[in-house]
Order: structure tokens, then C-alpha cells, then sequence
């Protein structure tokens, strides 16, 4: 028996593994996620990117002998606004439904994908498994009667052994790593002791995983990542894969890595799977020195014919090892997140190290010919509306370095493969859950206004970004972190069109987007607070109407709101923006 794509026919299956939505579409609710959604083009406002551990656990079980698949159907709602979710899980019968909770966006999807599958096949399991599902277990198994187990921490071998123990016994038994309901009460098994090495998984068994336009995207070079290792030895503070995280609630003190020459093996099988983009995801520095050594000789000696290798930096890398990856060969980018461009705010989050050593090492990386994308975040516990001026500062120079670089040419040859765009600011909605922040809220800065996994769910279910912020801070409020969001994306618009960056076409889009963004949070607030629940729901569907007419260009049918005048107004006012501030810059493009 087979499977298809769009027809959804499968075989039977052992486990049908489950990448869920993290917009619910599937409850009909109106939805904005607005220019803060915008930190890569490849996740869109569903994440659609499916984590890796959800491939090592395909692969581990396949191995051992289970029909398994992953089935991303946040892809399939992101690109088919005609999809229908309940009829494609009745279509695919399962013993085991697993449903990925790894990230906390997808909360409300996981939990409506759980519900789904246990209406239409009540004799099947339901699991969830992943970070957020590892710290929120408890209240996941007091509060979703229809999910039957949680696995927590690490998952290949635990998932192996309760498979293999439900089919010898056919009930939930307490193997390691699991949690699940005995009546009315939570059983919590122990945990196993963490995976010496990862040489045991792969990460890179993309053929288990349908669709996969969340990795070969049309109008993108195909693109995945993959870590070299797992745990973290640093405490970034609102980090929820923080050493603290893993020693917590992971069962996880040190770290575990993949060999060198396992590596270059999963580099190798993407390649042959068609990928040319590939990020290997935490500072190899982690490993010691003897480790990226060996890592880059057989980079050098290896004939890998990927377009692109992406790295992550904890901290500035010195010269000896800027140079040591240029040695390799191979295209490269580095990827780091100062998160701030105050010292001062930067080292409260757990970050030591200077605006200098970033802009050296930037500037070295660029004699080497490798780029490097920056990371800033908005809203960090002792920001103020002082310090983000250092922010902004430190953003315009780093924009302005690339910008030198692409005007003498330093990566004339490389630029179709790299991105040379300036940094990118990220914005902190909600604190991740069993992070620093969110658990010892009061010792780092910050003041929790709400948390849990119910309290999550509702929160992410709200229509607007700026309705689910958990969070204020020493010096911002909720409405001050709102207003320091918007003010920095203008800043980095301003900057991005300063430089050339982006091309007028996309810094207009970005604009218009910011100001319709303005105006929807100013309405939904309005709208919120209406008593008239037909009347909410009546205005909320109305706004989302005009706002996907704008976006397709079709033709207006009904708006006795006045909403498109409002986004006519947005128009407007962003033509002028642009010209009164940015054209001028590219009266020569």
C-alpha cells in the first residue's frame, strides 16, 4: 500500500507522528499575526518547520521496526486554505497518534489536533511529546482528557520502549521518561539517564516526512537544520533550552554531541536528499577545541556539494577560528544574538561581551569573506527606552558594515547563496515556558502576568500579538514593550532602506505592514472589550476580510465597519512615508 501527497491516503500505521498548526484554523477564529511573525520566511505565521527531534524519533522507530510517518499538517493548512483537518486524520488510522508539542506557538494546534484524533479513533493513542510538553506534562494530563501520555525530555528510546511495552501489554505501563493517567491519578515514570552520543540518531531522514514544502520552498533554495549537539552550557535567561532548562526538566547536566565525522555524514545525506541550505544549529566551540578542528579538516577534505553551511556564535569567535572556517572551503554564515546593544542589558540576559568584540569579529569575518546575521530582541528585563537607543546604534553600524562590504564586493561570488541584509530584531510575546524568566520571574527583572498551559492556550488563541504578551519588565509596561515593538521595526525599516538593503518594493511592503498592524491593534482592542459576542465575532471576521482582500487584491464585498478606510488611510500614509523619508535613496536603484 502507498501513500499521496494531496489525496492523503496512507498505509496503516503504526505511529503517524504529527507536526500540528500553531494557527488554529481548524477552530475558525480570525487571526492577525502581523509583522512580528516575520524572523523567517521559511516558518510562516503556522512555524511549518518541524523540529529535529520529531525526524531522530521517526528514523529510531523505523529502524526498530514500526510503520511511521510525519505528517506535517501545519504545511498542509498553511498552503491549502480548503484543507480539511478532521476528514485528513479520519482518512489516516494509526495505532499511536503523536503530536509534536516542542515550541509553545503550536500549543493551540497541538491541543485541537489531540481532540480530532481521539474523536475519530478513541482506540488509538494520543501522546504528546517535546519541550513544552515536557514541562507543562502535568497540567496537559490533569486538564486533556484525550491525550493518553506525555513523553518527556529526550524521546527516541523512551517512545521505542513504551511502544514495545503497549504492545506486549496492550496498556500504558510506566516505562522511563513517560506520564499518563492511572484514574484520576498522574503516573510519572522516571527518567532515563541522557544519550552518551548522538551518533545513534539521524536527523536527516526527510523521506519519513510529508509534505516537505516547509523544506524544498518554491522560490527557495531547499534549506533544513540540524543540532550537532544537545543541552546547553550557557543560562541565557529567557532561553527555555537553557542549561537550567535541560539539568530541570530534562533530566540533562551535561552535554551530548554528535562525532565530527557523524556531522559531516548527516551533511552528506541532506545533500543527497536534495538540500542545499543547511544550518547546524549551537556553537561547536561547546565541544572543544580538538572537536571543530577535526569538524573543519574533514569540511576541507570532504566534497559536499551544498550551496550554503549556516553556523551559530554564543559569543564573538576569535581570528584563529574565523579563520579556521574559511579554511574549510565552503560557503559559510555565521549567525549570533547579542540581543541587545546595551552592554549592560545584555549581560543581565546572560550574554558577556562587548559591542567592540562583536563589531571586530564582524569585521574580520568579512576579510574572510564570511557574513554575519545578527539577532536583536525587544522587551529584555533592564531595557529602557534609553537603552534600546544603544540598540538602534549598534543596529545602523552593523547595517552599515554590510552595506561596505556588498558595495567592494567581498561577496560578489557568494551573494545569490548568502544573506547580506542587515541585523534582524526579534520580539519576546511570551516568556518560554521553564526558562530563568519564567520560572524565578522576580530575580531576573521581570514580572510575570500570567503563566501555565491554560493560560498559554488563551493567550495564543487572542486574535493580535500585542494581546498576549505575559510580561513587564523593571521599565516597561505591556503597552511600553507594544510601543517599543513597533518603534524598532520603523527603526529597522529606516535602516534597512538607509543602506539599500532591501529593495523599495520590500521596504514599502514592510511599512505598509507595520502601519495596517498599528491600526489592527488599536481595533481589536476596541474590539475586545465589546460586550456583544455577535458583534465581536461580526467586526473580527469583517477586519480579517478586508485585510485578506488588501493582501489578494480581490474586489471588496461588504464592510459596514468602515475597515477598509482605515487600511485606505495606512496606504496613504505609508506612500508618504516613503517618499518624504526613504525615496531619496534609491533615486538611483
Amino acid at each position: 500500500m502507498s501513500y499521496r501527497f494531496f489525496g492523503t491516503i496512507y498505509m496503516y500505521l503504526d505511529v503517524l507522528l504529527i507536526h500540528p498548526p500553531a494557527v488554529p484554523k481548524i477552530l475558525g477564529r480570525p487571526y492577525f499575526p502581523g509583522p512580528v511573525s516575520q524572523v523567517s520566511i521559511h516558518t510562516t505565521s503556522q512555524y511549518i518547520q518541524v523540529s529535529q527531534g520529531i525526524l531522530s524519533i521517526a528514523d529510531f522507530l523505523d529502524r526498530n521496526g514500526f510503520k511511521v510517518l510525519i505528517d506535517n499538517v501545519g504545511e498542509r493548512i498553511a498552503f491549502n486554505p480548503y484543507f480539511d483537518v478532521r476528514r485528513h486524520i479520519k482518512q489516516n488510522p494509526a495505532n499511536v497518534y503523536a503530536i509534536e508539542l516542542h515550541w509553545y506557538n503550536h500549543i493551540p494546534g497541538a491541543v485541537e489536533m489531540a481532540k480530532i484524533c481521539k474523536e475519530e479513533y478513541p482506540n488509538s493513542l494520543v501522546v504528546l511529546g517535546g519541550l513544552t510538553a515536557t514541562i507543562f506534562y502535568r497540567e496537559i494530563l490533569e486538564e486533556l482528557r484525550f491525550v493518553d501520555a506525555v513523553i518527556r525530555g529526550e524521546a527516541e528510546k523512551a517512545f521505542l520502549d513504551f511502544l514495545k511495552s503497549y504492545e506486549n501489554k496492550n496498556r500504558i505501563t510506566p516505562t522511563p521518561n513517560i506520564a499518563f493517567r492511572d484514574g484520576d491519578r498522574i503516573v510519572e515514570a522516571p527518567m532515563m539517564k541522557q544519550s552518551n552520543s548522538l551518533d545513534e540518531f539521524s536527523f536527516s531522514r526527510i523521506d519519513l516526512l510529508e509534505p516537505k514544502m516547509s523544506i524544498f520552498t518554491p522560490g527557495t533554495t531547499p534549506h533544513y537544520s540540524f543540532s550537532f549537539c544537545r543541552g546547553c552550557i550557557f543560562n541565557c535567561v529567557t532561553c527555555g533550552g537553557a542549561a537550567y532548562t535541560y539539568r530541570k526538566y530534562f533530566n540533562m547536566p551535561r552535554l551530548s554531541f554528535m562525532s565530527p565525522e557523524k556531522v559531516v555524514e548527516e551533511l552528506r545525506l541532506f545533500v543527497e536528499k536534495g538540500v542545499r541550505n543547511i544550518g547546524l544549529l549551537q556553537d561547536i566551540r561547546m565541544a572543544g577545541r580538538k572537536y571543530w578542528e577535526k569538524l573543519f579538516s574533514l569540511l576541507r577534505k570532504e566534497d559536499l556539494d551544498f550551496d550554503r553551511l549556516t553556523m551559530d556564535l554564543f559569543t564573538p569567535a576569535n581570528e584563529e577560528y574565523i579563520r579556521a572556517i574559511a579554511s574549510t572551503g565552503k560557503i559559510v554564515t555565521l549567525n549570533i544574538s547579542p540581543e541587545s546593544g546595551s552592554e549592560k542589558v545584555r549581560s543581565v540576559h546572560g550574554r558577556n561581551y562587548t559591542n567592540k568584540a562583536l563589531i571586530e569579529m564582524i569585521k574580520k569575518c568579512h576579510e574572510n569573506r564570511i557574513p554575519v546575521t545578527v539577532f536583536f530582541m525587544i522587551g529584555l528585563a533592564e531595557e529602557s527606552y534609553e537603552t534600546i537607543n544603544e540598540t538602534w546604534a549598534l543596529i545602523d553600524k552593523l547595517a552599515q558594515l554590510d552595506a561596505e562590504a556588498l558595495s567592494r564586493g567581498i561577496f560578489k561570488d557568494i551573494e545569490q547563496h548568502v544573506p547580506v541584509a542587515g541585523p534582524i530584531i526579534g520580539h519576546m510575546i511570551l516568556l518560554d515556558p521553564g526558562s530563568l524568566a519564567y520560572d524565578k520571574p522576580g530575580k531576573y527583572g521581570y514580572r510575570v502576568l500570567f503563566k501555565g498551559f491554560r493560560n498559554y492556550l488563551e493567550a495564543l488563541l487572542m486574535p493580535h500579538w500585542s494581546q498576549r504578551i505575559n510580561y513587564e519588565t523593571k521599565y516597561l509596561s505591556r503597552n511600553l514593550i507594544i510601543d517599543l515593538i513597533y518603534e524598532s521595526i520603523k527603526q529597522i525599516i529606516n535602516v534597512r532602506a538607509r543602506y539599500r538593503l532591501f529593495s523599495p518594493q520590500e521596504i514599502f511592503t514592510q511599512l505598509l505592514e507595520l502601519n495596517v498592524d498599528k491600526i489592527l491593534s488599536v481595533e481589536i482592542e476596541k474590539i475586545s472589550a465589546l460586550k456583544n459576542e455577535f458583534e465581536k465575532w461580526d467586526r473580527l471576521t469583517t477586519l480579517k476580510y478586508v485585510i485578506d482582500m488588501l493582501t489578494s487584491q480581490s474586489n471588496l464585498v461588504n464592510d459596514p465597519y468602515g475597515y477598509y478606510n482605515l487600511m485606505l488611510h495606512a496606504l496613504q500614509e505609508t506612500e508618504k512615508h516613503f517618499h518624504e523619508h526613504h525615496y531619496k535613496y534609491y533615486s538611483s536603484y
